[in-house]
């Protein structure tokens, strides 16, 4: 249903305008609690329309934000609606997933500790549980006792069926209501470094968030706990059903919570959560803040194209003479691959790139799959220098590199050791 205010254009500015539009306004406020979502298309920056805007976006809103600054980088489309900046949101968010009475809530806490406590880091970080929402609305409407659900397990092991026809029956009047949840949770913790979500139960949570929250890394930690332990730790009733999704939907990082204590809760937060934020980690993160992302065929395309189009950057693709249109820049690369060794087919090829494709002075990133004699890395850094991009402009990032074919050391003899390479695995050996 459309709300219009209609006035002749000789009022304009008078009082009887501004009532009329503020009788607009109050209708929507009033009808807002009783919908299920607005039409956006007419939202204009008037600051009243922050709440409609809401309404109208949703949980989509952050990833339309996002879209709209890759897609209107120079605001042309400023007032069409009022996208305003995204909040500051969480560096790392993790999911803390698993059975029930498995310790997730123990280990968060845990790894909330080892996270805060690591000076040479200097983070802050969070537990939130996504399902405290649920519960407060649970105790309101049932009469059950708040801080007994929040804090004593038992207590909410007891509670836990009627808790979930609750919870569904919310999520039959309200079909995004885990996506509300989940974005409350954020709002909750814009100021940490670290959030961590306790009592997430989608299967592939970071499937199904991470669109949410484009400039945060997610990961799922699963716990897992023989059925004997989460019987000792919570009086759980285990059933023969118990969730599988680990092997259906594998998390991004598996904790097994057997032992006694908490030392290896302390040694998987030192080990595998602080290393998000090694300094290496960091560096490689910094890289894709680049004008152009470039590959060279074909292994790289697979790679490239997904980083360009996650941070919004131009991708320019390197091809062999003959496969695009003219005018292009070209080189001749010696064949590299390493079975080419004992190939009659080794020699020279030609390698181009579209003429206007690299402007001059870009801050480019190349993308492959392998680094081995350096051969292929040392034509694309010559093609780059031939379009006017300096090797100390240029970033390389490869899936794997054999440090036995001294493709580093080729390039530092060429005179293109200024390049900045970094390797997500390394295999030292043949």
């Amino acid at each position: 249903m459309p709300l219009t205010g209609v006035w002749s254009r000789d009022q304009d500015g008078t009082e009887a305008v501004q009532a009329a539009v503020q009788w607009v306004y109050n209708v929507a406020a009033e009808l807002l609690p009783l919908s299920s979502g607005v039409y956006g298309a007419d939202l204009g920056p008037d600051p009243r329309d922050a709440a409609l805007a809401t309404k109208a976006f949703g949980p989509n809103r952050p990833r339309l934000i996002r879209l709209k600054q890759i897609s209107d980088p120079r605001k042309v489309l400023a007032y069409a609606c009022p996208l305003v900046k995204a909040p500051m949101v969480p560096t790392l968010i993790i999911l803390v997933t698993g059975e029930s009475c498995a310790g997730k809530d123990y280990c968060a806490d845990i790894w909330v500790s080892v996270i805060t406590r690591c000076a040479s880091a200097k983070l802050t970080a969070r537990v939130i549980g996504i399902g405290d929402t649920t519960k407060r609305e649970y105790a309101e409407a049932t009469g059950a006792n708040l801080q007994r659900l929040l804090r004593d397990r038992r207590y909410k092991e007891q509670h836990r069926a009627a808790l979930t026809t609750f919870f569904q029956e919310q999520l039959r009047h309200r079909p995004q209501l885990r996506e509300e949840h989940f974005l409350n949770a954020v709002k909750d913790a814009m100021d940490m470094d670290v959030l961590l979500i306790t009592g997430m139960r989608d299967k592939a949570p970071v499937t199904a968030f991470s669109h949410l929250v484009p400039s945060s890394r997610l990961l799922e930690v699963r716990i897992q706990a023989s059925n004997e332990t989460r019987r000792a730790r919570g009086s759980c009733q285990i059933s023969g059903d118990d969730d599988d999704s680990t092997e259906c939907y594998p998390p991004s990082l598996l904790f097994h919570n057997d032992s006694i204590g908490n030392e290896a809760a302390k040694e998987f937060a030192q080990t595998h959560l602080l290393a998000f934020f090694h300094e290496n980690l960091q560096r490689l993160a910094s890289m894709a803040k680049v004008d152009l992302v470039a590959c060279c065929e074909v292994g790289g395309f697979v790679y490239a194209s997904a980083l360009a189009l996650r941070i919004g950057a131009s991708l320019a693709l390197i091809r062999e003479t003959g496969k695009l249109p003219p005018p292009t820049i070209s080189v001749r690369k010696t064949s590299s691959h390493i079975s080419s060794c004992d190939s009659h087919n080794a020699g020279e090829k030609g390698i181009k790139v579209g003429l206007n494709i690299v402007p001059r002075g870009a801050s480019v990133v190349v993308v492959d799959d392998v680094l081995a004699t350096g051969k292929t890395l040392y034509a694309v850094l010559q093609l780059l220098d031939e379009a006017g991009i300096s090797a100390d402009k240029v970033n390389v990032m490869v899936v794997a590199e054999f440090p036995f074919h001294r493709g580093r050391e080729l390039l530092r003899r060429r005179g293109f050791g200024g390049a900045r390479i970094q390797s997500l695995l390394v295999f030292d050996g043949a």
